[in-house]
């Protein structure tokens, strides 16, 4: 008897399997399909969760169902698609999206390249500085929103109580449309930054140390020890970096809600937010499928574009 046979038999007569039932089981379900069997729960998973809602919604962009005002569904073609072009609404959205996604993530990037470099050498306590920096991180978003909404507050904020000390003027940090994104994105900085350090400090520790010993017998100064050593085999990183904080910052959403939502007036109002608005409070559901949709496109053009632009490990070189 072949060892899987006296595994399947001892196995079954564990469970209390009748072995003319075993043996049917194992002809319906051979062994050598064990992996395939494996793999079933998530293709469910992925079909249900995944494929299925995003077919769904592709197919409700094409139709008018307003479920508030109790209407049947009725097909509109490509009209919720040229409504949405004409939307002033909308294009003031994926600005401030816009605005979000390229002035937070080039701060992440400056904030947390350089704290990885810091760190990257030996230092006395360096292990505890790791551990306070990735804290940020691990605060969900609606937390961090609430607390920073507390520190911004006008009269109560410690914020701006310590500005009053220091006799400077009091800011309106979330009820100003001149500063409410700016403090938005702060926020996001402040709670994004270590992902944006965890990943590059552990590149960093994994290059080779033989091309900076070299640079540094030839006499190389610790600039272009950055820009010809450690940026060009670091580049490829730092890259994946920026594209996995980009899919996150372009469908912020809670952060937002918690601390201004969307306001004053639609000046932190984001894309994902706006469809959020159109399909769950005003309950146009074909209207919202189709943000969604076009805001879906614009990205993959975006990091389509910005993978073609960002230059690669050998063209650095």
């Amino acid at each position: 008897m072949s060892e899987g046979g006296i595994i399947n038999s001892s196995t079954t007569r564990m469970l209390g399997v009748p072995s003319g039932e075993s043996s049917w089981m194992h002809k319906m379900f051979p062994d050598r399909y064990a992996k395939y069997y494996m793999l079933v729960p998530a293709i469910v998973y992925i079909l249900l969760i995944g494929i299925f809602p995003l077919l769904y919604s592709f197919v409700l962009s094409f139709f008018n169902w307003d479920v508030a005002a109790g209407k049947p569904m009725t097909f509109a073609g490509l009209g919720n698609y040229i409504e949405l072009f004409s939307d002033w609404r909308f294009r003031v959205t994926l600005l401030n999206t816009v605005i979000f996604v390229m002035a937070s993530i080039s701060l992440e990037v400056v904030f947390g390249f350089s704290l990885a470099l810091l760190l990257n050498r030996k230092l006395r306590g360096q292990t505890i500085f790791r551990v306070l920096l990735i804290l940020p991180m691990m605060t969900t978003p609606v937390a961090a929103g609430y607390t920073w909404r507390m520190l911004y507050h006008v009269t109560n904020g410690p914020i701006n109580h310590i500005l009053g000390l220091l006799h400077l003027p009091i800011i309106p940090w979330l009820s100003s449309g001149s500063t409410a994104l700016m403090s938005i994105i702060i926020t996001d900085v402040w709670q994004w930054t270590p992902f944006v350090f965890i990943i590059l400090l552990a590149g960093l520790q994994s290059l080779p140390r033989e091309p900076f010993e070299a640079a540094a017998v030839d006499g190389a100064t610790r600039i272009q020890i950055f820009f010809y050593v450690t940026l060009p085999m670091i580049s490829s990183i730092l890259i994946i970096t920026i594209l996995l904080r980009m899919v996150e910052a372009l469908r912020i959403f809670d952060i937002i809600f918690v601390m201004t939502a969307g306001g004053p007036g639609i000046t932190t109002e984001s894309s994902t937010m706006y469809a959020k608005i159109v399909g769950l409070s005003q309950f146009r559901i074909g209207y919202g499928a189709a943000i969604a949709y076009v805001l879906m496109i614009l990205s993959i053009i975006f990091f389509i574009i910005l993978t073609r632009i960002l230059p690669t490990e050998g063209e650095i070189e």
